[in-house]
């Protein structure tokens, strides 16, 4: 997949996905396949998107960075990816963008975007806008309808909600795969090693959701290998004074070596218990211990 980071006019002919796609859910993934799909029309599938996101509120809660968004455009089969800062075309007015950037830069044969897309200065344009200012130009436009699970809509707010209730199942199936935390793993206090539960720490990027505090079971990949893990996110309040949340993990059936400094996945599969300070170190222990028997016991009975 070839990356711009810039305006640079494309090589080929595309299909053009139009969205921020937080999370890059099964909403944002049926939009992205439709662009795909028309590689047998002879358009390369594109994805127009930013490296920041332009709805405000959201700053500090994305579900996915570059790294894990670019990874799942790259699985779906988007073969060009341009992710520009969003200054670039933020003051372009709906007119402009179709014309200069979606005609002159994508050579755009067919364009996708989401029901609730929004473009052009203030974001004032809606798909609609898009599809007759995209007619004038040749070009052909779709607004995919949305996707429902249940009762709800697939949505990134929806997700964002799931996790800060710590229904991470739920979250789950709308994204259509197990949200996590991916990052290197970085030294702590060594404390877990002192009481028999070594961990892995991984620290939030600032800009990051972080799903309701307290303890998951989860899935660790270390070098394309699956672990049983059993993860606390929270400030660690039987053992920190700190205010500030990590992500740790403790793999109960892991016999390897050190993993400072090298990059590691937790995927969260069920919320287990809360957070919560204990009376002692000695508590703490026993509850790390039934914690990882639990998740052990789940994640064995998933196939894990």
């Amino acid at each position: 997949m070839r990356i711009f980071r810039d305006l640079t006019v494309s090589p080929k002919p595309t299909a053009v996905a139009l969205g921020y796609f937080d999370g890059v859910h099964l909403g944002h993934k049926s939009v992205i396949k439709a662009a795909v799909d028309c590689k047998r029309d002879g358009l390369v599938p594109a994805v127009f998107t930013f490296s920041s996101t332009p709805k405000r509120g959201t700053e500090h809660s994305q579900l996915t960075n570059f790294e894990e968004k670019a990874r799942i455009f790259e699985q779906i089969g988007v073969e060009i990816l341009y992710i520009p800062d969003f200054e670039t075309v933020r003051d372009k007015t709906p007119e402009e963008f179709v014309e200069e950037v979606l005609k002159n830069v994508f050579r755009a044969g067919k364009v996708f975007c989401g029901y609730n897309y929004h473009f052009g200065k203030n974001g004032t344009a809606t798909g609609d806008v898009l599809t007759q200012l995209c007619k004038k130009h040749g070009i052909e436009a779709f607004i995919n309808k949305p996707v429902k699970m249940r009762r709800d809509y697939v949505s990134s707010t929806k997700i964002r909600e799931y996790l800060k209730d710590g229904k991470i199942q739920e979250a789950n199936k709308m994204l259509g795969y197990d949200f996590g935390i991916i990052s290197e793993s970085v030294e702590g206090k060594h404390l877990g090693t002192v009481l028999g539960t070594p961990t892995i720490n991984l620290n939030f990027e600032s800009n990051r959701l972080i799903p309701r505090y307290g303890v998951y079971a989860s899935v660790v990949i270390i070098g394309g290998e699956r672990h049983i893990g059993v993860t606390n996110i929270g400030i660690r309040p039987t053992v920190s004074e700190k205010n500030v949340p990590n992500c740790e993990t403790w793999m109960p059936l892991y016999n390897g070596g050190e993993l400072y400094g090298k990059r590691v996945e937790v995927r969260l599969q069920e919320f287990l218990r809360p957070e919560k300070k204990f009376a002692s170190l000695s508590e703490l222990k026993q509850a790390i211990k039934r914690d990882g028997e639990t998740a052990v016991k789940i994640l064995k009975q998933k196939g894990e």
